[in-house]
């Protein structure tokens, strides 16, 4: 009973500061969110990903993407490293951001997002990116967005300039199954569907491209905007945009290694729900659309790795 009423507590006070920074950064923003410094940004908040973020980057620039507004949550790599030159370049603003929560709730997901992402999303929304930029999306460096039909996000965007946001949905990737780290070669090269992993309902995120001058505030949990004057988002279709997540990454993941069961069909074929099904049962599906991987041999250029794939 004490946990939970401090998490109300807690709960309430970002409440109050979410309205707090409504109430405050409505004024500078600019209502038809035109003549903006960036078209598209991107924000995440990163901890030891110095082997993933050249990848991360180089990939999005090419797809349109205009600025990150980087969070950097506590960092013991060289991820700072990684980023100097697209610092310089202005390509990246880098923000630090530390836990802000007392050490014996570091292993509580709840008080982790109350006091530390949460605050994070709004400061991004509110204040770095309002003036700057006209759409916004929140992503994890191992998620990577799609523009399936098109080599831009921006040239999709222009269909949703009436909306405040664009619902985006997702397709998991195991990215590593062996027992070793794959040398020269991309996250964005594997090609096997896999089931969605256990998240966390109080740090997961509904992923959206969105207007930041007419963001209103987060719902908790999970992650979902509202919009001033009621608004709501629009719904992208797979055709459109998707957005790709790679997991078991590194020898640290859960799953890292574990075999399964591949079957041998076409998913461009089988109907999505169909998809879904076969892959909660504990299958994988090797992705035969494979929509990223036109943008391959740019990006392993920009890596400076051999045109050839490896996989």
């Amino acid at each position: 009973m004490k946990v939970k009423a401090v998490l109300y507590f807690i709960a309430s006070i970002c409440t109050c500061k979410a309205s707090f920074f409504s109430v405050y950064a409505d004024e500078p923003q600019d209502s038809n969110s035109e003549g903006k410094k960036y078209q598209l940004s991107v924000c995440a908040l990163y901890k030891n990903e110095s082997a993933y973020l050249k990848e991360w980057i180089e990939y999005h620039k090419m797809v349109g993407v205009d600025h990150f507004y980087l969070y950097n949550n506590g960092s013991a790599d060289r991820s700072h490293e990684v980023l100097v030159p697209y610092i310089k370049e202005g390509l990246v603003t880098e923000v630090d951001w530390p836990d802000r929560l007392p050490i014996h709730h570091h292993n509580s997901p709840a008080f982790w997002a109350l006091s530390t992402q949460i605050p994070a999303y709004e400061h991004a929304a509110k204040y770095l990116a309002a003036n700057d930029t006209k759409w916004l999306v929140f992503l994890d460096i191992d998620e990577f967005i799609v523009p399936v039909a098109s080599n831009s996000i921006k040239e999709i965007l222009g269909d949703f300039r009436e909306f405040p946001g664009i619902l985006v949905s997702s397709d998991h990737y195991n990215a590593v199954k062996r027992n070793e780290l794959p040398r020269r070669s991309l996250l964005i090269e594997s090609v096997d569907l896999t089931d969605a992993p256990d998240q966390k309902i109080e740090t997961c995120v509904k992923k959206m491209i969105f207007q930041p001058a007419r963001h209103g505030s987060f719902k908790w949990p999970p992650y979902e905007q509202t919009f001033k004057d009621n608004k709501a988002a629009a719904q992208s279709t797979r055709s459109q945009l998707r957005i790709n997540k790679y997991v078991n990454r590194s020898k640290g993941a859960l799953n890292f290694g574990k075999r399964k069961d591949k079957l041998h069909v076409d998913n461009r074929a089988v109907a999505e729900q169909e998809v879904r099904l076969i892959l909660q049962n504990g299958y994988e599906i090797e992705d035969q659309e494979r929509a990223i991987f036109k943008f391959i041999p740019e990006v392993r250029k920009k890596m400076g790795f051999e045109t050839e794939t490896i996989r």
